[in-house]
């Protein structure tokens, strides 16, 4: 009997993706040291779209320790992306840091010291996709988007 495969593998296989797998430093003769979660999810995938559509290269990044997924890369600049699922309606920048606090803390701190732009990108039933600037200072709802990836 032959096996039936999910429709999102296969979609996933006949598209050619760019992935990096960054991993910190470990010590491998050390057994008790496992390496982290780098799975991916159908969000992502949709995101990478978005980002072609717009002209830039995606990149899915699997990295745990950072809450960065995507990278999207352009002549005139990078941009660096966590894109997630929130089962939660995520209806303003409050909302977002209140849910997800350590995440936007964590990339609130990279802004200030990376020259590429930060964004997070959030889909939500109740909201759809929702786009939010990253700054030093906080998160800004991006009103002009997709027009601020052109």
């Amino acid at each position: 009997m032959p096996v039936q495969r999910h429709r999102h593998s296969e979609t996933a296989h006949a598209k050619i993706q760019k992935e990096v797998i960054v991993h910190p430093p470990v010590d491998v003769t050390d057994e008790n040291v496992l390496p982290g979660r780098t799975r991916s999810s159908p969000i992502v995938y949709e995101a990478m779209d978005l980002l072609s559509t717009y002209g830039y290269l995606p990149v899915r990044l699997s990295e745990p320790s950072i809450p960065i997924n995507l990278i999207g890369l352009k002549k005139t600049g990078s941009l660096l992306i966590f894109a997630l699922r929130s089962r939660l309606p995520v209806s303003s920048a409050a909302k977002l840091r209140e849910l997800y606090t350590g995440k936007v803390d964590f990339l609130r701190g990279m802004a200030g010291k990376v020259l590429d732009r930060i964004m997070i990108w959030v889909y939500s039933p109740a909201c759809g996709w929702r786009y939010y600037l990253v700054y030093p200072g906080g998160l800004r709802y991006d009103l002009d988007f997709p027009r601020s990836l052109e």
